[in-house]
């Protein structure tokens, strides 16, 4: 069989709003997952300082976070997703010589039809692969803070419920309910 790569609805979703609220620039993050499902997002800011709207730039440091980010959640490492806000869903020379072995690019040209495609390079050409937007049904979101799965129920519904438990971590973490992060004396 040929390969192809499956994306949760909800990754989908997530991946395609981003890309919507960073209109005109370009956006991005890293995939990971197993069996070629992406099962995990790591969304990340442009760290582009001057042209936003025509290239998606990360640093080593970005690159070496989201490896040890997959490997943390027993997950293979895929590779960079962005956007090309005016551009097709096809790697340019630039994209290709980051040296990735994947690249996931969402083209926003026609902005009421995001075209979402994977490309695996080989010796430098980029080999189209389908990718299957699945169910949400079959997957449990995890909470990464306590490694734990969630009821699709619990999870966040709005802006306004994640500003929330936002707040309520916050909170927990001043009033040192809340030890997920030690408290370090000032320097």
């Amino acid at each position: 069989m040929d390969k192809i790569f499956q994306i949760t609805k909800r990754h989908y979703d997530i991946i395609i709003k981003q890309g919507y609220d960073n209109l005109p620039q370009e956006t991005g993050g890293f995939l990971g997952g197993k069996d070629n499902v992406i099962k995990a997002i790591l969304p990340m800011f442009n760290q582009g300082l001057y042209n936003k709207t025509d290239a998606f730039l990360f640093t080593a440091d970005d690159i070496i976070r989201a490896h040890d980010f997959f490997k943390k959640h027993k997950l293979d490492y895929y590779g960079l997703y962005h956007t090309h806000p005016k551009g097709i869903a096809y790697p340019s020379k630039e994209d290709i010589a980051t040296g990735h072995r994947y690249h996931f690019i969402i083209s926003f040209r026609d902005p009421e039809k995001p075209d979402f495609a994977a490309f695996e390079i080989i010796n430098k050409e980029p080999i189209f692969i389908p990718i299957q937007v699945i169910d949400n049904k079959q997957f449990s979101p995890i909470d990464i803070m306590n490694g734990k799965a969630k009821a699709n129920s619990e999870a966040p519904r709005t802006m306004k419920d994640e500003d929330e438990q936002l707040g309520e971590r916050i909170e927990n973490i001043k009033d040192e309910k809340d030890n997920t992060y030690q408290k370090m004396p000032p320097r």
